[in-house]
């Protein structure tokens, strides 16, 4: 299913929304998101900071492609590799989550993230083509 170039806004814009404000959070609070959001291992806040760092600008990024085309395809494969990489280190940690069950929801979910930006590449390359002169 190809989304049309106003849903890819949309959607490229809430999915910043929730990077800035995740990433802000880890930043501002790493002690609320280490308890709230990624209870894994032993807290460390500055290195929750540092993630928090990385996610709002990714989150940045993301709103920035929203709004410029030519960034779309490099920002979200990016955000591809990220997740999907994310996706693997979460396999070797599941049993430092809250439960089990909930390491390997945790992980399913960031693996989906990762095939859902690789989509939104794919989305935002065929609307690419369709712009450019042939």
């Amino acid at each position: 299913m190809l989304l049309t170039e106003r849903t890819l806004r949309w959607t490229l814009i809430a999915t910043a929304i929730y990077h800035v404000v995740t990433g802000l959070l880890a930043m501002v609070a790493p002690d609320t998101f280490f308890d709230d959001i990624g209870k894994y291992g032993i807290e460390n806040s500055h290195y929750v900071g540092d993630v928090g760092a990385f996610v709002l600008a990714g989150g940045i990024g993301l709103l920035i492609a929203a709004f410029r085309p030519s960034w779309r395809v490099p920002v979200l494969g990016l955000f591809a590799i990220w997740y999907g990489l994310h996706a693997i280190n979460h396999v070797f940690d599941t049993d430092e989550a809250r439960s089990a069950a909930r390491g390997w929801v945790d992980t399913a979910l960031i693996a989906f993230g990762s095939a859902f930006s690789a989509y939104l590449a794919w989305v935002s390359s065929k609307l690419q083509t369709v712009r450019e002169p042939t």
